[in-house]
């Protein structure tokens, strides 16, 4: 049902990102997309990390022809056999090697040839930010304004944070940046945008998040989306994954 945003012409289109191997939560978004009439969807990267379903996850992304930018989990997870895992914070690593043991070959393979950016015919999407420092946390002034010297498109949408924030460049001041919270018109030279995280979301709202962007209009409208959380995190106990990562999902901490 989803097919790839740049071939057609289609009104609207969901922004979804930060998965994190949360499938319950996926799956509530993408029921959520579909009433809302988005015939293309869009991810901004992180299928998995965290979470206890990361092959049903790259599974559904696949099958719906999701187009998808390589995440830093993604990028970790395709790491076979490389040192700089063991460098990554120790409960990070633990879920990396569970999830590189889980997945088959054929989706680690998939996860590595994700690109870094997509252009698309209405906007461009990364993961973390514009420039050689793609891993970069857009989360105040400075990051934005590295940002912005290198994304030369009208609109982005990006991830990685996992906060919901909306943010564009002034010509004598900072950048403007606040929570992404309502629906939005864009009418600025740059503008970048997170819908916040699906799968673990950050920002004290345990909600799932995505958000709609109307190519006709030229808004973006957020969206918040309830799931089981008890549900995904009795899994997580099954599995034994890190208590933080579970802990936090009741939180959207």
């Amino acid at each position: 049902m989803c097919a790839d945003a740049g071939n057609r012409h289609m009104p609207k289109i969901g922004i979804i990102g930060d998965i994190h191997a949360n499938l319950i939560a996926l799956q509530s978004v993408l029921d959520v997309l579909d009433k809302e009439g988005c015939l293309s969807l869009v991810c901004t990267g992180d299928i998995v990390g965290y979470g206890p379903a990361p092959a049903d996850c790259i599974r559904l992304v696949r099958e719906r022809k999701i187009a998808c930018v390589l995440g830093n989990h993604d990028h970790y997870v395709t790491m076979i056999m490389d040192p700089r895992v063991e460098e990554l914070r120790e409960d990070i690593r633990t879920t990396v090697k569970w999830t590189q043991n889980l997945l088959a070959m054929n989706d680690l393979k998939w996860l590595a040839q994700l690109p870094v950016q997509l252009d698309l015919e209405h906007f461009s999407v990364v993961h973390g930010a514009f420039g050689p420092k793609r891993w970069t946390y857009l989360k105040n002034e400075s990051s934005l304004a590295y940002n912005f010297e290198h994304q030369k498109v009208a609109l982005a949408f990006c991830g990685h944070s996992h906060v919901p924030l909306i943010s564009y460049p002034r010509d004598a001041a900072p950048p403007h940046l606040t929570y992404f919270r309502t629906k939005t018109k864009i009418d600025k030279p740059k503008t970048i945008i997170n819908v916040g995280a699906v799968g673990q979301p950050r920002d004290h709202d345990p909600r799932a998040a995505c958000g709609v962007f109307d190519t006709d209009e030229r808004t973006v409208r957020p969206i918040r989306v309830p799931y089981d959380i008890v549900k995904c995190q009795t899994l997580m106990r099954e599995l034994s994954l890190p208590a933080a990562f579970i802990d936090r999902l009741s939180e959207g901490r």
